[in-house]
């Protein structure tokens, strides 16, 4: 993947043309349609979504001038499962005449959501959802700015091959690694990627399984991947099934060199560091950057960006360390804008025209992302810049690319359960 791009005067003429420019008086309203699962088992991602979609429409009318002159006003839809992501498209778009919808979190949802969009001429712009099958339907009115899961794989696979392997003194072809996942979408889309990239490395696969993460007992799977004894384990969890996992591992001694995740949820959520404490020390997961991430690293106009947005989180929040979620749903809905102001339209033909045309460096937007869209509507994942995160005394901190933060990661290898203080 590409490395941020050195500032310079090209960075200073950027900053000017992403209009980051004082507030100015705004004319009229424009309506956005965001969906969310705001209830049901998702409901904490979909609610840390939706803040982080407020606070940057506050912060896009109050200081940057709102979206193609006028104000910003975002219209809800709850969508807890498909069947409630579809019918609430379906409504966003006939009963309150939206144009656009963006949304919804999870690769469960975005699917129908975005389909039923398309049923009704609206463009779909997805900040989340990472199922590699979204942006290959052939559908021109999709669009979506995060990673895929085919990028999630690919980032996991990179940081083992060329950060853990060198730490743990062996070559990549050394490493014997297990797959673990829960079976939707997203976990097979990311498994599979980081299956293959593994290959190419000559890594040694020890086992592959896939569960339901609605499961009350992983002992089952616990015990073969005692027996298959890896040294890094690539687990994509959900939610709760990860802190299912983590405290049966360790009633059953098993034992690891590393834990990789990649996602907002399972180890990224921050649920898991609530739920366990200390004992949450030392998993992986790949993610928007975390404490100690060195804002001062990215261009100029991403610099300022994040910075406004950190700003506002606090002054909502009191805490100016962001979320995923808040980072994932901030930074779509500010691409959206720039796309939005570049188009002066959300006619699809000459919105999509704009969408294709944006060419942004690593380092220019929020998270330290850039944007170059692939006809499919994918965000080159080249251009969305992912961190590596770490569990460490209760908090989710950046540890890789070292270059992009202050913190280090420690527990490598893992080590016995009881000696990772």
């Amino acid at each position: 993947m590409k490395k941020l791009i050195a500032a310079g005067a090209a960075g200073i003429a950027l900053a000017v043309h992403l209009g980051i420019s004082q507030a100015q008086s705004l004319k009229g309203e424009y309506k956005l349609g965001v969906l969310e699962p705001l209830t049901g088992n998702l409901a904490v991602q979909g609610k840390l979504h939706l803040e982080g979609y407020e606070i940057m429409r506050d912060l896009i009318n109050s200081r940057f001038g709102g979206v193609m002159g006028r104000k910003l006003v975002l219209v809800v839809g709850d969508a807890p499962d498909p069947t409630a992501a579809g019918s609430e498209a379906t409504r966003l778009a006939t009963r309150e005449g939206v144009k656009i919808i963006t949304g919804t979190f999870s690769s469960i949802l975005c699917g129908a959501a975005s389909e039923a969009a398309a049923r009704q001429s609206v463009i779909y712009w997805e900040t989340s959802c990472v199922d590699p099958r979204f942006t290959r339907r052939g559908l021109k009115n999709v669009f979506r700015t995060e990673i895929d899961g085919v990028g999630f794989g690919w980032y996991n696979i990179e940081f083992i091959a060329k950060y853990l392997a060198p730490r743990l003194g062996k070559k990549p072809s050394e490493l014997r690694i297990a797959f673990l996942s829960e079976d939707s979408s997203y976990g097979q889309g990311t498994t599979e990627a980081a299956r293959a990239r593994a290959k190419e490395f000559g890594m040694q696969e020890v086992a592959l399984e896939y569960y339901t993460f609605t499961t009350n007992d992983l002992t089952p799977v616990i015990l073969k991947l005692k027996d298959a004894k890896p040294d890094i384990l690539h687990h994509i969890a959900r939610d709760q099934d990860a802190i299912l996992f983590w405290r049966q591992a360790r009633e059953q001694n098993l034992e690891v060199k590393a834990v990789v995740h990649a996602g907002a949820t399972g180890y990224g959520n921050p649920g898991f560091g609530k739920a366990l404490g200390n004992e949450a020390n030392g998993p992986f997961a790949l993610s928007e950057p975390g404490p100690g991430f060195l804002i001062d690293k990215l261009q100029p106009e991403g610099q300022k960006i994040e910075h406004a947005f950190r700003e506002a989180l606090k002054a909502k929040t009191g805490s100016d360390v962001p979320a995923g979620g808040h980072q994932l749903a901030a930074g779509g809905l500010w691409l959206l804008k720039l796309a939005l102001d570049a188009a002066k339209t959300d006619e699809l033909d000459k919105f999509r025209a704009a969408v294709l045309k944006m060419d942004l460096p690593v380092g220019s937007l929020m998270n330290g992302w850039g944007a170059k869209f692939e006809d499919s509507g994918q965000n080159s994942n080249e251009r969305v810049q992912h961190y590596m995160l770490q569990w460490q005394n209760g908090e989710l901190v950046s540890v890789w690319p070292e270059q992009l933060t202050s913190k280090r990661a420690k527990w490598i290898p893992l080590g016995p359960w009881n000696q990772r203080k």
